[in-house]
């Protein structure tokens, strides 16, 4: 049995179906997908349902993908935003926001405009939250959470001392607080942000935030509701703002922005191919794209850092994660480094093939060093389809 024929068998064990709530599980009115078909992540998350829908399409579980992006659009009615997962201890944060591109993908697969109709009314709504609650004042937006002081203390105590500790003399209140955001951002934990998470513009999340305002511009075209213009001049603004705040000449790559200290991060991370995943770049960013591309190579794609000199995070070097793989690959074919993005498409690829040849599974996450599964982790590396299977199946099929 080759990966494609082992997802195409496993996938359907990661299909639940619970339309009521139960203890901790909060109930969804369409079967979803889950990360792993045992043990493992149990829940609908948000942004990894992106990169496995990837896969589902590829395998003509068309409908499946568009019951999860339905079961997000409930989920943000219901509280607003898209929680990072149907859990009730998951929902006072939210993930970074891909529904609007998950929503894009269904209406390109099925032409089913009433959806995407219904959709749009939804997106905003979940736009409107992270334009209240999650902005800065210089007009970009940053990652945070909806928790209290003392759920914020409980995460430090539990979660946070354990994996990865830098109290910095702050309370365990503050410290979780931006903890929690971190894990909003989806890379938890990481060094990106020194554990002060919330005094970022991160870059990936304002990317994101652009294509939402650049879809929402030709969506109101589209359906007769107004030219699009005030999305369009949002969509400049941001980009304006990213090209001058985000955009490190020094280093020639995009980092986030610490708008408390008004300076760029020092660290150089995968996240930096989103705005050209985004299409925000401009020339003398593109001509910085291949030397960027080089600062994380590795044999087997992508790092998700470059080398920090900081105690091991999962979320940096020297591990690789499919979500990175696959904006790295696309950021590059977007603006045309056709030979760059077939490297990491073709060490991935390798590095998923060598490890199921040896091991028989796919898993979340692995070593960029070694092309094994010892990645530096602080809970293990556990079995996997979900995005690890749904970028594979995209790349093998490009």
């Amino acid at each position: 049995m080759n990966i494609s024929e082992y997802i195409q068998c496993k996938m359907p064990g990661t299909i639940r179906a619970h339309r009521q709530d139960e203890g901790t599980l909060i109930g969804l009115p369409f079967p979803y997908t889950v990360p792993c078909a045992e043990t493992h992540f149990n829940e609908l998350y948000y942004w990894d349902t992106f990169f496995t829908n990837k896969g589902l399409f590829l395998l003509g579980m068309i409908e499946q993908a568009k019951n999860n992006v339905c079961d997000i659009l409930f989920l943000i009615e219901k509280f607003g935003y898209m929680p990072n997962g149907n859990r009730t201890y998951l929902a006072e944060r939210s993930q970074p926001p891909y529904a609007a591109l998950m929503a894009e993908d269904v209406y390109r697969h099925t032409n089913d405009s009433e959806f995407l109709r219904y959709a749009y009314d939804v997106l905003q709504k979940e736009y409107e939250f992270w334009m209240t609650h999650r902005a800065t004042t210089n007009g970009l937006n940053r990652f945070g959470c909806e928790n209290d002081a003392e759920s914020c203390a409980q995460f430090y105590n539990d979660c946070v001392a354990v994996r990865v500790g830098k109290l910095d003399g702050r309370t365990p209140q503050e410290a979780g607080k931006h903890y929690l955001a971190e894990a909003e951002s989806g890379w938890d934990f990481t060094p990106r942000f020194h554990g002060y998470c919330m005094d970022y513009n991160p870059v990936d999340l304002n990317s994101n935030l652009y294509i939402y305002e650049k879809l929402f511009a030709k969506y109101e075209a589209m359906f007769a509701l107004g030219d699009g213009k005030q999305w369009e001049k949002r969509a400049q603004r941001r980009l304006e703002l990213v090209n001058t705040l985000l955009w490190d000449e020094s280093c020639g790559c995009y980092k986030d922005y610490n708008h408390r200290a008004d300076k760029v991060s020092d660290v150089v991370s995968a996240a930096g191919f989103q705005p050209y995943f985004a299409g925000m770049a401009g020339n003398g960013q593109r001509a910085a794209l291949k030397n960027f591309f080089n600062m994380l190579k590795s044999s087997g794609g992508i790092f998700t850092t470059s080398a920090v000199p900081e105690k091991t995070y999962q979320w940096a070097y020297p591990n690789l994660w499919a979500p990175c793989q696959y904006i790295a690959y696309k950021a590059l074919l977007r603006y045309d480094f056709k030979d760059e993005s077939k490297r990491i498409a073709e060490k991935y690829i390798r590095l998923l093939e060598g490890n199921f040849a040896r091991y028989g599974k796919l898993f979340e996450k692995y070593n960029g060093i070694t092309c094994g599964i010892d990645a530096a982790s602080e809970y293990g590396t556990p079995e996997m389809l979900g995005w690890t299977a749904g970028v594979y199946l995209y790349l093998i099929n490009e």
